[in-house]
């Protein structure tokens, strides 16, 4: 257990030093490199084993999620059940309008249409590339490139369901507030919202400077060149977070991540409803 702890101290202090010196660019292509090599005979496996299947290229895999053909597909359909299931006792509306904010290449929105057959499907990403590759094969969901900074094209009060699964956790800090209040304006009065966010079953990656600056601002976040990038990392303080959103939301559920990590694979879950103000 102790030669474990070592290690994880290691590499985290090793990821830090590389992000001090501007090499954060240089260790994504390692990390990606590395993992394709690692995951290469199990993915071939699996794409023989499925060859209808629509995946994703590795590249967007990895940037988004886990460059594991089976996971990224078994995982997005336990996401997505989960995701309805907990918003379900707030929704009134049987024919929603959902919207997948920071949906990548589709992990989670793609099963949707099997679990709620009768809504309508919106997914909005600023990687303009994955967004092209989703209109292209996923048929009958809307899919929109938005910025990196608000506003989004859509009207106000326009969802009834949107949920950031791991989106916020790589958002500037700077950005966070304003991201917050766009979300409030483009559901409807009593609308749901569904984030995570890294909380304190994180803060061990982070360096007692890190963690001062996360405790004396509710969030930090570690720099990359590309907004909303996998390798930008915010993490947030749960208490402050809670004031962030009080006056734009009712926080009806919320399970910390380090309590409950079967809930969002120990991110910090966060139901909430839409206060008209």
């Amino acid at each position: 257990m102790a030669e474990k702890k070592t290690a994880q101290v290691l590499r985290a202090f090793f990821k830090y030093l590389l992000y001090r010196l501007q090499l954060a660019p240089l260790l994504h292509r390692v990390l990606f490199w590395l993992a394709k090599q690692q995951q290469r005979k199990q993915n071939n496996l699996y794409h023989q084993a499925y060859p209808g299947l629509v995946i994703p290229p590795d590249t967007f895999i990895y940037e988004t999620y886990q460059l594991d053909y089976r996971k990224f597909i078994a995982d997005g359909e336990v996401a997505a059940q989960e995701i309805i299931n907990w918003t379900k006792p707030y929704l009134t509306n049987t024919d929603s309008k959902i919207l997948d904010w920071g949906c990548g290449v589709g992990r989670i929105i793609r099963h949707l249409p099997g679990i709620v057959p009768t809504a309508q499907l919106y997914g909005a990403d600023a990687n303009e590339a994955m967004i092209d590759w989703n209109k292209t094969h996923y048929p009958g969901i809307t899919f929109t490139t938005i910025h990196s900074f608000p506003p989004t094209p859509y009207a106000p009060d326009f969802f009834d369901l949107v949920y950031g699964f791991s989106v916020l956790t790589h958002i500037d800090a700077s950005a966070q507030q304003a991201w917050i209040e766009e979300l409030h304006r483009i559901l409807r009065p009593g609308g749901v919202l569904l984030l995570t966010t890294h909380g304190t079953n994180y803060t061990q990656q982070l360096r007692l400077s890190e963690k001062r600056q996360l405790s004396a601002n509710g969030i930090y976040t570690r720099q990359y060149p590309q907004q909303g990038h996998r390798m930008m990392t915010s993490w947030h303080q749960p208490f402050l977070f809670r004031q962030m959103l009080t006056p734009y939301f009712e926080v009806r559920e919320m399970y910390e991540g380090k309590e409950h990590p079967q809930k969002a694979g120990g991110h910090d879950l966060w139901i909430l409803q839409k206060k008209v103000i």
